[in-house]
C-alpha cells in the first residue's frame, strides 16, 4: 500500500484529501489511510440483498445505561451527603412468606446511586440427592456428583452470558453466580435504575435450560478438568497442606481425584437433568437482600417479579420431572467441620507432587473443643468470653511469631498465624460456630518435622511471656482489636456481603414457620458486642483459653499437616506413639475421617455416656431435641422454616 501512496502521496484531488501515511495532530498517532476499492463499492451497491443490508446496522441502545442518577425520594435530606462514620443498621424484613423472605434496606451512609442486590436460591439440590431407605422414605444427602454438576451449571452460565452481559458492564453494572450447600446466589451491584433489570434478566436466563448448549458445556469441562489435573504438580507446599487438613476436617467429598474421575463422566445430559431437579425441589426458596439506593416499592417489586419467575419454573419442570413426596427428612445440612478428638494430635504427612517445589510446608492448627460465639440471643456469656479471648490470643501472638520464626530463626519465606471461625450446619438446621488458631510456615530451610517443633516450642514459650506481659500492653492489643473489629465499612459491597452472610447462616435457625419472626435473634451487631466483650476480659480468662486451647496436651484438639518438598523429601513417618495419630496416605486419611463425628452441640468423643451421645450425633430427631434445648433453652420442637450456609468466615 505504501508502494501506491507513499508519505503524503495524493490520489484524490477532488477534495484535496491525503491517502497514504498520516500523522494524528494531537497525540502524534501514525496511521494509514487507502481508497476503498471500486469493486468493493459495485459489491456493496449491487450485490448485497436486503437480507444481508440488514445485518449491516449501528449497535442497539444500551438498555442498561441508567436513566438518571438521582438519589432515592424517601432518602432524607441529611443522608444526601456521605456519612460513612455513621454506624451499620441491620436491614428490615419486609416479606417473610413460604416462598421466601426479602431484606429490604435503603442507604443512609453512602451517598450514591447504587444499589447491591442479592438473590440466594435456597435449594437441597445444589449438593445433595434423595436416597431412600428400607422403608422407602427418601432424604436427603450429599452428593460429589451433584456438588460437582452444580459447579459445572455455574461456569456454564457465566458462559453463555457473558456477552449478552457485557452491555451491563460497560453501564456500570456487574454480576456473579456462586453455589454453596444453601444454593446458588446470584449477585449484582452497580447504578440502582437498570440493577432489576439485570437480575431479572438473570433469573429468568438461569431458570431456562435454553443457556444449556454444548459449546459452553465442553468449554467448563475442558477448564475443570484441566484445573483438576494440574491441582497437585502446580499447588504450593503450603497450599496443599491446608487442602489435606480441610479433607479431614470440612470436605464432605473425596478429593480432587474422585472429582476428577467423575469430571471426565459428566455429560451434558446429566447437567440438563440436574438443572431440572434444582427447580422441582418442593421446598426451594428465595433470600433476597435489596440495599443501597432503593425504595421499599421498588424492593417488593422485585421480589413478586423474581418469586413469579421461580414458582413459573417450578409448575413448568414439576409438570415434566417426576418429584418425591414421601421425603423423610425436609433439610439437608450445611457447611461441615469435624470434631477433632481432645487430647489427640493428628499428623498428616504427605509429599508435594509439583516436581518444581522445593519449599515444604507446615500447617497447625489449633481447634477448641468449646463451642465459637454466634451471637448474644444465640450463646452463652461464657462462650462470648472464650471466643473473645481466642481472637484476643491470635491478635496477641502475631507479631511476635513471625518476628521469632520469620526474622530471628529465618525457617522460611512464609510465616503466618491467624484467628479463624469455622461453621457447622445440621439438618435441623442449627449452625454451630467454631473458633481456632492456625500457625504455618513455607520453608526450604528446615524439613517440616523441625519447623513443627519450633511452633511448638514458641507456642510452648510464649505463655510465660503472656503471663509477664505488662497490662498495658494487654490493653494496647484489646484497643487494636476492638478498632479493627468496630472500624466503618467504607463500601457498600462489604457491608451488603457482611449482612447477607449472617441472613443466610442464622435466618433458618432464628426465623421458623408459625412463630413472630425473631429478628433481635439474626447478630447483625457481632463485631460490637465482641468488641465491648475485649474490654471485660482479664488476664486469667486469657491464660485459662491459652492453656485449653494450646497448653494442655491431654484436653487440647491439635492437627498438624506437613507437606514434603524436594529440598526435605518425606523418608519415613514418624513411629506410633501414645495420644498420636499418623497419616499418610489417602487411605489412611479417610479412615480417619470415618472416625470423626460432626462439630455440634453436645456432640463429644467423651468415654461416659459415649452411647447417647454417638445416638445424638447420628439421629436428627436428638439433634432437633439438644438444638431446641440450646437455642431456646426448652425442649420444645419447633418447625424451622429455610436452610443454611455454608462458608468458612473469618469475619464475625
Amino acid at each position: 500500500m505504501e508502494a501506491l501512496y507513499g508519505d503524503g502521496a495524493t490520489s484524490n484531488a477532488t477534495n484535496g484529501f491525503a491517502f497514504g501515511k498520516q500523522v494524528e495532530k494531537w497525540y502524534g498517532v501514525e496511521y494509514f489511510v487507502s481508497p476503498l476499492d471500486e469493486s468493493d463499492v459495485k459489491l456493496w451497491g449491487e450485490g448485497i440483498g436486503a437480507k444481508e443490508m440488514e445485518s449491516i446496522h449501528l449497535p442497539q441502545p444500551n438498555r442498561y445505561i441508567p436513566r438518571s442518577l438521582d438519589l432515592c425520594e424517601e432518602l432524607p435530606e441529611e443522608a444526601r451527603v456521605q456519612r460513612i462514620e455513621l454506624p451499620v443498621s441491620p436491614p428490615n424484613l419486609i416479606v417473610n412468606e413460604p416462598s421466601g423472605r426479602l431484606w429490604w434496606k435503603l442507604d443512609e451512609r453512602y451517598a450514591l446511586p447504587k444499589a447491591y442486590l442479592t438473590v440466594l436460591i435456597r435449594t437441597r439440590a445444589s449438593e445433595n440427592i434423595l436416597q431412600s431407605d428400607e422403608s422407602d422414605q427418601s432424604s436427603w444427602e450429599y452428593n460429589s456428583k451433584t456438588s460437582l454438576q452444580s459447579e459445572f451449571l455455574k461456569s456454564i452460565f457465566a458462559d453463555a452470558l457473558a456477552i449478552e452481559t457485557y452491555d451491563a458492564y460497560l453501564a456500570g453494572l456487574g454480576w456473579s453466580l456462586s453455589k454453596s450447600s444453601a444454593g446458588f446466589t446470584l449477585t449484582c451491584h452497580g447504578y440502582s435504575d437498570r440493577l432489576p433489570d439485570l437480575a431479572l434478566k438473570l433469573l429468568k436466563e438461569l431458570t431456562s435450560p435454553s443457556f444449556l448448549e454444548e459449546r459452553h458445556f465442553e468449554t467448563a469441562k475442558d477448564k475443570t478438568i484441566r484445573g483438576l489435573s494440574s491441582f497437585f504438580e502446580s499447588r504450593r507446599a503450603d497450599s496443599l497442606a491446608i487442602y489435606y487438613r480441610n479433607l479431614l476436617l470440612n470436605y464432605k467429598g473425596n478429593g480432587v481425584e474422585e472429582n476428577l474421575e467423575i469430571a471426565r463422566a459428566i455429560t451434558l445430559r446429566d447437567i440438563e437433568k440436574h438443572h431440572a431437579m434444582i427447580w422441582a425441589d418442593s421446598d426451594l426458596s428465595l433470600e433476597v437482600l435489596y440495599t443501597g439506593n432503593v425504595s421499599e416499592k421498588q424492593a417488593r417489586s422485585f421480589f413478586s417479579d423474581a418469586t413469579d419467575v421461580i414458582d413459573s419454573t417450578r409448575a413448568l419442570v414439576t409438570q415434566k420431572e417426576a418429584v418425591e413426596d414421601n421425603i423423610a427428612d425436609s433439610w439437608a445440612s450445611g457447611p461441615l467441620e469435624r470434631r477433632l478428638p481432645a487430647g489427640e494430635d493428628i499428623e498428616l504427612h504427605f509429599e508435594s507432587k509439583n516436581p518444581k517445589e522445593e519449599n515444604g510446608a507446615v500447617v497447625v492448627t489449633y481447634q477448641s473443643q468449646h463451642e465459637g460465639f454466634k451471637g448474644k440471643s444465640l450463646s452463652s456469656k461464657e462462650t462470648l468470653e472464650r471466643s473473645a479471648c481466642v481472637r484476643l490470643i491470635s491478635k496477641i501472638i502475631r507479631e511476635p511469631c513471625f518476628n521469632e520464626l520469620r526474622t530471628k530463626q529465618q525457617l522460611g519465606y512464609i510465616v503466618s498465624s491467624f484467628y479463624d471461625m469455622s461453621y457447622s450446619t445440621n439438618a435441623t438446621p442449627l449452625t454451630t460456630s467454631i473458633d481456632s488458631l492456625t500457625v504455618y510456615v513455607l520453608s526450604r530451610k528446615v524439613e517440616p518435622k523441625d519447623v513443627a517443633a519450633r511452633i511448638d516450642d514458641f507456642l510452648l514459650n510464649f505463655r510465660s511471656k503472656l503471663e509477664d506481659m505488662p497490662s498495658k500492653e494487654i490493653q494496647d492489643y484489646v484497643e487494636s482489636l476492638a478498632k479493627e473489629l468496630t472500624k466503618p465499612i467504607r463500601k457498600l459491597g462489604t457491608e451488603a456481603s457482611n449482612q447477607f452472610g449472617k441472613i443466610r447462616r442464622y435466618a433458618p435457625e432464628t426465623l421458623y414457620a408459625d412463630n413472630d419472626s425473631s429478628l433481635e435473634d439474626i447478630p447483625f451487631d457481632n463485631a460490637e458486642v465482641v468488641a465491648a466483650a475485649l474490654h471485660k476480659l482479664d488476664r486469667n480468662m486469657i491464660l485459662d483459653v491459652y492453656d485449653s486451647l494450646i497448653m494442655k496436651k491431654g484436653s487440647r484438639s491439635r492437627i498438624l499437616t506437613h507437606v514434603y518438598g524436594r529440598t526435605f523429601p518425606l523418608k519415613e513417618v514418624p513411629p506410633p506413639a501414645p495420644s498420636k495419630v499418623y497419616v499418610s496416605s489417602m487411605n489412611e486419611l479417610m479412615t480417619k475421617r470415618k472416625s470423626l463425628i460432626a462439630y455440634e452441640p453436645h456432640s463429644n468423643y467423651q468415654r461416659t455416656g459415649t452411647r447417647l451421645l454417638g445416638l445424638v450425633g447420628r439421629h436428627r430427631s436428638l439433634q432437633y431435641a439438644a438444638a431446641a434445648a440450646t437455642v431456646i433453652g426448652a425442649v420444645v420442637l419447633f418447625n424451622f422454616k429455610g436452610r443454611n450456609d455454608d462458608k468458612k468466615q473469618t469475619k464475625i
